[in-house]
């Protein structure tokens, strides 16, 4: 019986926190390198949660899309080594922004080569 007076109220506050903790939810887009020769493109995100910014680099050929997956409210720009450098000794590089991840650009399309008009 007391077991059950204990156990009763730890499980009920289990359940509160379970449904009080929700994880930010991830959009999948492309990002596509629409010009005409292959180019490495380097990227840098920033998500207001994380401590630290994600660097990462693709390789990406003419007509390919490449897949991401990044959470809501994330900052994503395509910068050089230069602004890498300056983020890894925490100054701020913005870089040119590319996007910032809302729940409207699930299967979006991102052109990474700017079309001269």
């Amino acid at each position: 019986m007391n077991t059950r007076l204990i156990f009763l109220p730890v499980l009920l506050c289990f359940v509160a926190l379970k449904s009080a903790v929700q994880i930010p939810q991830r959009i999948t887009f492309n990002l596509k390198n629409n010009g005409v020769l292959p180019r490495e493109f380097k990227f840098l995100e920033r998500h207001p949660d994380s401590r630290y910014p994600n660097v990462f680099t693709a390789y990406i050929l003419p007509g390919q899309l490449y897949t991401v997956k990044l959470k809501v409210g994330t900052v994503l720009s395509q910068v050089n080594q230069q602004e890498i450098n300056a983020t890894m000794r925490g100054q701020e590089a913005p870089g040119k922004l590319l996007l910032i991840v809302k729940p409207q650009d699930e299967n979006r399309l991102v052109q990474l080569i700017p079309q001269k008009r």
